[in-house]
């Protein structure tokens, strides 16, 4: 039998996480089955995380195929399980020209590419509270580039099946609602084909990390003192501990307006449509239609009101704390 690679490819802020978590706590499970799950440098023997976020931006920066295929052949070898497949997530890898680094690979190993699409709104409002927001002051002004850059998944896509082939390709959206069990963990093992296999491993859902109203990422937007880069999450971890989900919404704050919102899922809607044909033949549209209730339009007097109402807020959880 030829041996298998599946890459989970994400996309950003569409699963990712609970999809990782999964993975690392299932990972003993996973090599009963002959799936590997390589730790964090992607290789064996190191901490498992379920991710290889960091070694793959590695590789990629340095258009490293080579690279990548010798770590994929060193795993098989050093494994001390009988494997057969290897388990890769990295959210990271549908960033554009990313797809470059499993060129030549289907020539010796069986390829799946597990991606999952997220409402372009949605991806770009979270991405900027989780990553742009750190080291941009203005949402709007760096929604221009964003707009070019994120969330083009039929060239996204089109990047991967060049590589990979069509047949490669398991494409998913991230919607609850059509989730095997309204799970996303459940709908991956379903994705990388041991749906039968669901009742040998540990479903119960990680702790989420929900994120906190965008009345405060409008406060810390950009200011250096508070984050290193784009990666530096303690400032929203400490947050996090000390206020619990008091800081966190049903509804959402929106920092789009609603005529924001209704163009951006006007600017993608053609692409959306080329991309529901190739992969969802009789799907109506690849994305549910925007609810509007499901998010918080706030005035300019209002947004003032809600960082205020933050503020006190946080202001309180120290009193408590210190007092």
């Amino acid at each position: 039998m030829q041996k298998k690679v599946i890459l989970h490819i994400g996309a950003s802020k569409a699963g990712s996480s609970s999809i990782q978590h999964f993975l690392r706590r299932n990972r003993f499970n996973f090599a009963k089955l002959g799936h590997v799950v390589p730790d964090t440098q992607l290789s064996v023997g190191g901490p498992v995380s379920g991710d290889q976020v960091f070694a793959l931006e590695a590789l990629a920066k340095r258009g490293d195929a080579a690279a990548f295929r010798d770590r994929i052949d060193a795993i098989f070898d050093q494994s001390d399980v009988d494997a057969h497949t290897i388990l890769i997530s990295a959210e990271n890898l549908s960033n554009a020209g990313n797809s470059a680094l499993i060129a030549g690979l289907a020539d010796g190993y069986d390829l799946r590419i597990v991606m999952y699409l997220r409402r372009q709104d949605d991806l770009l409002t979270s991405a900027w509270q989780q990553w742009a927001s750190k080291i941009e002051r203005d949402f709007n002004a760096w929604l221009i580039l964003a707009l070019q850059q994120f969330g083009h998944w039929d060239r996204i896509l089109a990047e991967w099946e060049a590589h990979a082939g069509r047949e490669a390709m398991v494409v998913r959206v991230f919607d609850r609602a059509g989730f095997a069990n309204g799970n996303v963990v459940e709908d991956f093992i379903d994705a990388i084909g041991l749906g039968e296999q669901a009742s040998t491993f540990d479903l119960a859902q990680a702790d989420s990390n929900p994120s906190v109203s965008d009345a405060v990422t409008e406060m810390v937007a950009g200011n250096r003192a508070i984050f290193a880069d784009v990666h530096d999450n303690r400032f929203y971890t400490a947050l996090g501990d000390l206020t619990g989900n008091a800081l966190v919404e049903k509804t959402r704050v929106s920092l789009l307006s609603r005529a924001q919102r209704d163009k951006i899922t006007e600017f993608f809607r053609p692409t959306n449509e080329a991309v529901c044909r190739r992969y969802f033949p009789g799907r109506a549209r690849l994305f549910s239609m925007v609810d509007h209730d499901k998010y918080r339009y706030l005035s300019a007097d209002e947004m003032t009101e809600e960082k205020l109402r933050a503020v006190m807020t946080i202001l309180s959880f120290l009193i408590q704390r210190d007092g």
